[in-house]
């Protein structure tokens, strides 16, 4: 189930996390997929990163969200690949 699942944006990169951790995509269909505890984990233990990178770096975004608000849109192929 998609609500169980999120992504995670790295602004660090300005790349989805894949599998694993190992890599960035630019796409989705390459993004890695999440637990919620995980997610949130990753992205909490990046926040030291903050100040080198002058943002947060990493950012759980969840998969439904992601669903819901591409649906019907227009998009850049890019975007999925």
């Amino acid at each position: 189930m998609t609500d169980d699942l999120y992504l995670i944006w790295s602004n660090e990169h300005r790349g989805w996390w894949k599998p694993g951790g190992y890599g960035y995509a630019s796409g989705l269909a390459y993004a890695g997929r999440y637990s919620r505890d995980n997610a949130l984990r990753i992205c909490r233990d990046a926040i030291p990163q903050a100040g080198h990178v002058g943002l947060i770096s990493e950012i759980p975004v969840r998969l439904a969200d992601v669903e819901e608000f591409l649906t019907g849109q227009r998009c850049p192929s890019v975007i999925f690949e």
